[in-house]
């Protein structure tokens, strides 16, 4: 993705070169194909240039209209609705950037324009005249933006360390960041560096006289645009949905890669990429992680249901990825830098399938993440949702349904699937007697720190996945989770396509019936039917999923010393005594095993511990770059 940048002094002064220098520099990696910068009196407006799809080629921006300047990072999907509507010759705009679209969008309905844009898009526009900025992210925030504002300047960019580079102000370190690593049950706006924000999707911000104001312009609801009487219907209607999501992100005039991890969301994914691209005669190219060959261990990966999907798909050219000799407490700070968080437990595995894609020159690598949010979620809680609107023999049947296609007893099932999420379930689970090391399974942190923020924890499930999804688009935590992503990607000079979140499948999620998730007793019913000849059979109805980094466990015993070399450090004292526990690192570490599919009740504590490493680095790599902490 390209990337925007932006200054605006409120108190009148021009923007310094020197400031617009820093800023540019710190995000220079992103001018892969070129940059553009607009300085007049007390406004810069900027852009970075990565070309991903054949519209880009031609893009110069920012640029002026009149009394505005506008720059933009942006896919847009309805095109020719915008031509429809704006009154555009199609033949003359099909070769025309994103961008122009929107500013034509823009200067025809103004801050409206928002209602009318589908897509990834984040823009700014800066009128001369009323002094005023217009901000705005796409509805799921799938392209990230970051600003900072005081008394005096207010500052914009795709990237966090844009921000930082430019303002004036001392850094603190943030750590409520930590509770969000930990817990994800903090602002999702907020980031590692105390006076800088995120506009996550769906929310515009307009600053005037000074003043900055957000507005929410989109929400996640049922607008009845479906109305089928068949789950059949349903199920085909997703199945041509995901279909349209991926080929509106298509470039098949630039090598396209995808993650393959063998599962149902990245092998449907794989399967409907390898069709579209096959009809081009283009291949495509797949990257995964795998232990290897002669791994004599206990772990188990996907090897074996990766090959069947490149069976079943000849164009597919796969690339299999060990990351040798590397583990979670290995180049962190460079991996703090492109993702501008923490980096997940997992982050080695991630930055190696980043280096092969960009060794194969991938120009836009597709992702199944977030299936089971959503798209291929299980279902678990669709007998309790049907009891709930009264339909009891439907969900009877249901329950007698899953245990045959599951091989589980029924009475089990009645449990974990129905009484589970009764309120009387919930009382009955606050009276249980609450084990003696309570936070300190879950976390390393300190437990005063901890309880400083922990009586905002809500852990209790959402059994309506509606809701829940609902909330977690409206609160930013997918839009935070998709820029970083957008972000760490751009740093290799890629894009990123997350499909699962696209606009229209969650609109179209959010009016499903709940039965078609369970369809026919299966759990994750709706993908399995919707992919049926899409996929291979021993994909569509496998039910042993294994995990991402199977040997996690085993790399982050082989960094012991590592790890223990960094919390022994006398420079790393201070963090101990204010955010982490040495005593739970010491009395669990030894319980790390490694371990085959899921089944370990170690594997929490061996993140957990595992976070604590990574966030020591992180926390020493800023305060070697001056940053303060409270």
């Amino acid at each position: 993705m390209s990337a925007i940048f932006g200054i605006i002094n409120k108190n009148g002064r021009p923007v310094e070169q020197e400031i617009t220098n820093k800023m540019q520099q710190a995000i220079a990696h992103r001018a892969t194909d070129g940059k553009g910068l607009w300085n007049e009196a007390n406004a810069v407006l900027g852009f970075c240039k990565l070309i991903i799809y054949p519209q880009q080629k031609d893009e110069q921006l920012p640029i002026e209209a009149g009394d505005i300047a506008f720059t933009a990072d942006a896919r847009i999907d309805n095109r020719d609705e915008l031509y429809s509507k704006l009154n555009l010759d199609k033949q003359q705009w099909q070769n025309e950037a994103d961008s122009y679209l929107i500013l034509k969008a823009y200067l025809h309905w103004g801050e409206k324009c928002v209602e009318h844009l589908e897509g990834e898009f984040v823009f700014a526009v800066w009128d001369k005249v009323s002094q005023q900025l217009f901000m705005a992210a796409d509805q799921i925030g799938f392209r990230p933006v970051f600003y900072y504002d005081s008394p005096d300047t207010f500052i914009f960019c795709s990237e966090i360390k844009g921000v930082v580079a430019a303002k004036t102000t001392p850094n603190y370190f943030n750590e409520e960041h930590l509770i969000e690593y930990h817990f994800r049950q903090s602002d999702p706006a907020q980031t590692y560096n105390k006076e800088v924000f995120a506009l996550c999707g769906g929310n515009t911000l307009k600053l005037l006289n000074g003043q900055i104001q957000k507005s929410k312009y989109w929400t996640l609801e049922d607008r009845g645009r479906y109305n089928f009487t068949s789950d059949e219907d349903w199920i085909a209607c997703l199945r041509d949905l995901m279909y349209k999501a991926v080929e509106k992100r298509l470039n098949p005039d630039v090598p396209i890669g995808v993650t393959l991890s063998g599962g149902l969301d990245s092998s449907s994914l794989a399967c409907i990429l390898s069709d579209l691209l096959a009809k081009k005669n283009k291949p495509l190219y797949a990257f995964s992680s795998v232990l290897p060959l002669n791994h004599g261990g206990i772990e188990q990966d996907e090897r074996q249901y990766i090959e069947i999907v490149n069976k079943h798909c000849p164009n597919i050219l796969q690339t299999f990825v060990e990351a040798p000799g590397v583990g979670p407490f290995d180049d962190v700070a460079a991996a703090f830098d492109k993702d501008e968080s923490i980096p997940n437990a997992f982050f080695y595995m991630d930055q190696a399938l980043l280096l092969a894609a960009q060794g194969k020159n991938i120009r836009n690598l597709f992702t199944g993440f977030g299936g089971d949010f959503w798209v291929s979620w299980k279902g678990n809680s669709v007998v309790y949702l049907l009891m709930q609107q009264g339909e009891y023999k439907t969900a009877f049947a249901l329950l007698k349904s899953l245990a045959k296609t599951n091989d589980a007893n029924l009475q089990s099932l009645t449990k974990s699937d129905w009484l589970f999420y009764t309120q009387a379930w919930q009382q009955l689970r606050k009276l249980k007697p609450k084990p003696k090391v309570d936070w300190q399974l879950q976390t390393v942190l300190r437990p005063e720190l901890v309880n400083k923020y922990k009586h905002g924890f809500d852990f209790s499930p959402e059994a309506d996945q509606r809701i829940a999804m609902r909330n977690l688009l409206q609160s930013g935590n997918i839009a935070r989770l998709l820029g970083t992503f957008a972000n760490r990607n751009g740093n290799y000079g890629m894009g990123t396509a997350d499909i699962m979140f696209d606009r229209n499948i969650m609109e179209f999620l959010i009016e499903a019936p709940v039965n078609v998730f369970n369809f026919k007793g299966y759990k994750r019913g709706l993908i399995r039917h919707a992919m049926e000849g899409v996929l291979p059979p021993e994909i569509q109805w496998r039910k042993d999923k294994l995990p991402y980094n199977p040997d996690f466990s085993r790399r982050s015993i082989n960094g012991r010393d590592k790890l223990y070399k960094i919390i022994a450090a006398k420079h790393s004292n201070w963090m101990f005594d204010k955010y982490f526990s040495k005593e739970i690192i010491d009395n669990y570490f030894d319980a790390i095993k490694p371990f085959a599919g899921f089944s370990s009740p170690t594997n929490i504590i061996g993140i957990r511990i595992t976070q604590a490493g990574i966030t020591c680095e992180v926390l020493n790599y800023l305060h070697q770059k001056g940053f303060f902490f409270e």
